[in-house]
């Protein structure tokens, strides 16, 4: 059985992979695809790629093919959801089962540039990241959505949200960039990753060890962390997602948003301060504190995200 940890442990030194937790087994894949059945905070299983069962395709953008994953019933709701950087829509992949058997249709989308979604030209804003996202919703017949995104996937939402009110009925921000001038600057200023290939590896290894010392140690974190590595390096040079988040204005757009939004956030996730205070922005803005964790809870706990989620999704007044 292949474990999480090969990457790390193939790469890094053994005192690093020995720092890792013991982890129990994990359900087998065929029990995952199948319905929500999540893994267990203890369980660092890696099922890689086939956890993305069914629900697949591609929808011709102005960036290029666009690929989805479309789950649930098809009457109802429909929630977007638009990952974090560098992501692709596997975050997605224990909630979308998760929130169907909840009654909420989910379409997940590869932001151009990640996942299988082909690779934009030059460097987009985020508010043509959320452009784009329409012709992916008429290609679909979906007329609206409610949307939600986490980190990067925040700031595409609420772009989205703005500029496309008559396509949004309510927004879930999890991890807001709602930065002001300063915060922005000082982000700015992060030197951009190094995405040499080294002859023993360590491009993998370092990224891996450093996610992992600031995620958290839940054994889960062990398939989260190789995920975000995996999705960096695959992004290669089209990675330019981080630099349209640090030149966006989020607070323009947050003030355009009519419609109910909820600000989810975790209390040790670099956005908590920020997502407090955009979560007061607004009487139609609420905050909740999804966890005291680290920026990769909701993929540590996909189960109970989906419960909320489902929850305010179907609180959403009906028009």
């Amino acid at each position: 059985m292949l474990r999480v940890l090969t990457v790390a442990a193939l790469l890094s030194s053994t005192a690093f992979a020995q720092e890792a937790p013991h982890a129990a087994d994990a359900a087998p894949p065929s029990a995952r695809a199948s319905g929500c059945h999540p893994p267990a905070t203890s369980d660092s299983h890696w099922d890689g790629l086939g956890v993305l069962k069914g629900g697949k395709g591609y929808a011709d953008t102005p960036m290029g093919q666009v690929h989805y994953r479309l789950m649930g019933p098809k009457t109802g709701p429909v929630l977007l959801l638009i990952h974090q950087t560098p992501w692709s829509l596997i975050e997605w992949a224990d909630i979308q089962p998760c929130l169907a058997e909840r009654g909420v249709r989910t379409l997940a989308v590869d932001t151009p540039g990640y996942g299988m979604s082909d690779a934009p030209d030059g460097k987009p804003t985020i508010q043509q990241y959320a452009d784009n996202i329409i012709p992916v919703l008429d290609r679909l017949g979906i007329r609206r959505v409610a949307v939600a995104g986490h980190h990067t996937g925040a700031s595409i939402a609420a772009a989205l949200a703005a500029r496309h009110p008559e396509r949004v009925t309510g927004v879930i921000l999890h991890g807001a960039p709602n930065y002001n001038d300063a915060e922005r600057a000082q982000r700015l200023a992060l030197p951009e990753p190094d995405m040499t290939l080294k002859p023993d590896g360590s491009h993998l290894s370092n990224y891996y060890a450093k996610l992992w010392k600031g995620q958290g140690a839940y054994p889960r974190n062990l398939a989260t962390i190789n995920w975000s590595t995996l999705n960096l390096f695959l992004a290669g040079a089209s990675d330019v997602a981080h630099a349209a988040v640090y030149h966006n204005d989020m607070a323009g757009d947050l003030q355009r948003i009519a419609v109910p939004l909820l600000v989810l956030s975790d209390g040790a996730d670099a956005l908590n301060k920020i997502d407090e205070r955009t979560g007061a922005m607004k009487p139609n803005f609420r905050y909740q504190k999804f966890s005291d964790g680290s920026a990769h809870m909701l993929l540590v706990e996909p189960a109970r995200w989906s419960d909320i989620a489902a929850g305010f999704v179907k609180g959403l007044p009906k028009k």
